[in-house]
Parts: C-alpha cells; sequence; structure tokens
C-alpha cells in the first residue's frame, strides 16, 4: 500500500478510535430511563458502534500488519539493548513498560556507557566501533546532531514504523531538534524540561515572610529581584544563607536565554550574553549569593540543601522525582528537609537539557524498540501513565495539560505541591530552533571552565577569560575562533 493511502487509512483508524472512545465516555454519564422511540435510537446507535468497532478492529489489524511491514529491522535479539550514561531514567522506562507489557517482561536491558553525558559522547562511538549489541541509545540536547547527522549511528524513526505525524502530539521543538539536517526525523524525545526554582519554604517563611509559592515569586520574579532578594537572605541569615545553589545552576537559566547559538557557520559566536553572565556571575560569588560549592559534586551539593546555606536550587523537571537531584538534597526520605521545598517560576523561563531516543542501524528488534519508542513518545495513555509513575514531565501538552487539569499528581518532595502546575506554562514558551550546534558541549564546558577562573580570581579580567575560552575553544574539531 502507498504512502497516500497508509496515511488515509490511519487517519480513518484514529477518527473511528476517537468516536469509539467518546461513546465510551457517555455510556459513563449518569442517564434516566428511556421510552420506546429513545430505545430504538438506542439499537440503531448500538448496531452502528457494533459495525464501527468492527471496522475499526479491521483497520487495527491493517495498520499493525503495515507497522510491522514497515518496520525495517528483524526481531532476532535476545534482549532490546538500550544504552545511556545513567540509569536515572531507562531503568525506570524499563520498569514502567514491562510492567504494562508483561509478554516483554526480561527483554529489555539498559546498558550503562559512562557516568556523565558528555562522556557518553565519546563513548558511543567506541562502543560502536566494537561490535556490540545497540538497538536503542539515549542523546542529550549538547550533542545530538553529531549523531542524528551520521547515519552510521542512527537510522530514520521511518525504519521502525513511524511517520512524522506520529510525532504530532509532541512539544514542536523536540521534534525539530531531533531532525537532522537533511530533514529526516532521527531521535524522539519523552520528556521536555521546563525548569523554575526550587526553594527551601521553612527558610523562605523566615527569611523573607513568604508562606506560599505565589507569595515567594513576587521574591524572585525577574535577575534584579532575585538579586535583591539574595542580598536580604543573605543578611537575615547572618551571611550563612546563599540565595542561589551553584554557579552551575544559575547557567543553567542565563545560557538557555542566550538569543545566538554558540556556533554560526562553524565559527565560535562571543556576543555580550557573554559579558552579563560573567559580571553577573562574578558579583554573585563575591557577595556570597551563591555557594561555592559546585553542581554534581555529590560531598557537597546535596548537603547545602539540608544545612541553611542554600535558599534553593535551579532544578528543571528531570530533577524533581524520587531518586533525583532534590530527592537528594532532601537527604531522602526522612531526611532533614523532606518534603519541606517548593516550586515557583523563577526569575525568567528555562529549559535544562532534554533526552532522546535513537534507533541504531544495527537494531535487530525492530517491533519491540517500535512498541518501547511509541510508548513513551506517541501513546498519550502511556504518556500518562509514565508522567505519573516517575513523576516525569512528558513531552505530550495534551497530556500535561489533561493530568494538571486532573490535579492528579502530587508531589511529596514538595510537601504534595503539583510541580507540573507551575512548569506547564514555561513549557510552553521553550524555544531552541537555532540555537543548538553540534559542537554546543564542548564549548559550553570551555566556557564554564573560563568563567570558573575568573570568578576565583585565577585570570584578571573578563578580557583575559575570553583569551582562555577562545584557546580551549580553538581545540574543538571543526570550529574556527577568531
Amino acid at each position: 500500500m502507498n504512502k497516500l493511502k497508509k496515511s488515509l487509512a490511519l487517519i480513518a483508524t484514529l477518527a473511528i478510535a476517537s468516536t469509539a472512545f467518546y461513546a465510551c465516555g457517555d455510556d459513563s454519564s449518569t442517564s434516566t430511563p428511556a421510552d420506546s422511540s429513545s430505545s430504538e435510537a438506542s439499537s440503531e446507535e448500538s448496531s452502528e458502534e457494533s459495525s464501527e468497532e468492527a471496522s475499526s478492529e479491521e483497520a487495527s489489524d491493517e495498520s499493525s500488519e503495515e507497522s510491522a511491514a514497515d518496520i525495517k529491522f528483524e526481531e532476532t535479539g535476545d534482549q532490546l539493548s538500550i544504552l545511556c550514561w545513567t540509569p536515572d531514567d531507562v531503568t525506570k522506562m524499563i520498569e514502567n513498560f514491562e510492567d504494562k507489557n508483561p509478554d516483554y517482561k526480561g527483554k529489555c536491558n539498559y546498558v550503562n556507557v559512562g557516568s556523565k553525558g558528555q562522556e557518553a559522547r565519546e563513548q558511543y562511538s567506541n562502543y560502536f566501533a566494537g561490535g556490540e549489541d545497540a538497538d536503542l541509545f539515549v542523546l542529550e540536547a549538547d550533542w545530538i546532531l553529531e549523531y542524528i547527522n551520521n547515519d552510521e549511528y542512527t537510522a530514520p524513526l521511518s525504519d521502525l514504523g513511524f511517520t512524522d505525524a506520529d510525532f504530532s502530539g509532541c512539544y514542536p521543538y523536540t521534534v525539530s531538534i531531533g531532525t537532522d539536517n537533511k530533514g529526516v526525523l532521527k531521535a524522539a524525545s519523552w520528556q521536555a524540561t521546563p525548569g523554575a526554582y526550587v526553594y527551601r519554604t521553612d527558610l523562605a517563611e523566615e527569611y523573607l515572610g513568604a508562606k506560599t509559592p505565589e507569595e515567594m515569586q513576587t521574591f524572585v520574579d525577574s535577575w534584579d529581584k532575585f538579586t535583591e532578594t539574595a542580598a536580604t537572605v543573605l543578611e537575615k541569615s547572618g551571611g550563612k544563607c546563599a540565595m542561589a545553589d551553584t554557579l552551575g545552576g544559575m547557567w543553567q537559566v542565563w545560557q538557555y536565554n542566550r538569543a545566538n547559538a554558540w556556533a554560526k557557520d562553524d565559527k565560535l559566536v562571543i556576543d555580550d550574553y557573554c559579558k552579563e553572565y560573567a559580571e553577573l556571575a562574578k558579583n554573585y560569588w563575591d557577595k556570597g549569593y551563591v555557594t561555592k560549592e559546585s553542581q554534581w559534586d555529590d560531598k557537597g551539593w546535596y548537603p547545602i540543601g539540608q544545612d541553611g546555606s542554600t535558599m534553593g536550587y535551579f532544578f528543571c523537571t528531570w530533577c524533581l522525582g524520587e531518586g533525583s537531584m532534590l530527592s537528594n538534597a532532601e537527604g531522602g526520605e526522612g531526611g532533614a528537609t523532606y518534603g519541606k521545598y517548593n516550586i515557583t517560576a523563577g526569575p525568567s523561563d528555562w529549559a535544562w537539557g532534554g533526552s532522546w531516543l535513537a534507533v541504531s542501524p544495527n537494531c535487530d528488534n525492530g517491533q519491540l524498540a517500535h512498541d518501547f519508542v511509541k510508548y513513551f513518545t506517541v501513546d498519550e495513555k502511556s504518556m500518562e501513565d509514565y508522567a505519573l509513575f516517575k513523576g516525569e514531565f512528558v513531552n505530550n501538552p495534551t497530556v500535561m495539560k489533561k493530568i494538571v487539569d486532573d490535579k492528579s499528581n502530587s508531589n511529596k518532595l514538595l510537601g504534595g505541591q503539583d510541580q507540573f502546575s507551575v512548569l506547564y506554562e514555561s513549557a510552553s514558551k521553550i524555544d531552541m530552533d537555532g540555537k543548538i550546534t553540534a559542537y554546543d558541549a564542548q564549548i559550553k564546558d570551555a566556557f564554564n571552565n573560563a568563567v570558573t577562573k575568573y570568578v576565583k580570581g585565577e585570570v584578571a579580567s573578563y578580557d583575559d577569560m575570553i583569551t582562555e575560552f577562545k584557546k580551549n575553544a580553538a581545540t574543538i574539531e571543526g570550529l574556527t575562533v577568531e
């Protein structure tokens, strides 16, 4: 069947399924006794519904056959190998997927390729070169373009039987990022990643008199206000409490709001934003508005969430579930500050990273890979289930709006607050089109290293910092530094 016929068949199937679902919804409503005429109408409707259901089943069977025929990969592997640099997401995804699909129990295998996202960037290529088993693998925003633009590493999602239309319900920016420079969709994300300011409720009330997230937001609703509040908090805490957790946290907010990409036509771009951030970072560092701890340093980053040395953290969606960064910052269940945090929008909209599922050209579990990707990135029912299972902000605005409207999510780490109700609005504003390059991971690393030296006084001035930045950036293969 040609693509047009397939599309028409799919549309027809969806329309019928939608009608049947709507009818089921009506059946669950409270009803009153019907007269004979309504009984006849009901009988006719029942007959029509039966006919529709039969047609739906036939169309569904045909769609399944077409899907299987469209999958380019054989089903010869023992397990679906899913590569990632951390178990935080994939192990939970496997748990949820296999629980809802018992026929696949024990068929999915997480493969660790490194402890950090940037390390995985290189380790994936080494892994693939060794000929090891790979079906699906996770890509990060900062270096996704390296992989989706390399046909030796990634196959089109159409090879798993998907069309671009299957992902029409996703946040558009995630589809754009997952599309290669030839317009081919190579990766699908299961998450959107808006961020916010997560703060200690007890400290906010003690130092600012803020008793609700809404009241707290008035103290942090712009960077000028955030800085002003940082001074107040530092004074009232006797110099103990910094407003921001780390420079790394502040950086995530600022780097997202940069108007320009880090490279244009393979040339490094340095703009006024670079100076704005560097001067802000140094001001915060010198005055004590940010702690001296390093992001990702477990020995320092998490304890400050319990000892009163920071008001809060800049966290995004994937930092807020059980076992996540916020959980660790609270000391886990029963910890010193467990459940003593709330979330508010903070000084600006922003997003942090994001992860995408890509398929290896050597995939040998085609149907299972298709079903796994569909479960987390296409099917709204299963995406809703996963959102509530893990506290994940899934990549579908319809699903997220339903959860917010239903008030079905309650986060124990946030004292029962629904983080989605705060993050939903900012998610719709995420715009990363044209801002991502294949060099991002390495450029950002070089820039942050230079900024760190600047704030610590290891380089004397901003100009010296830029010289340091350029020197390191010049070592990035393919990037021109002027």
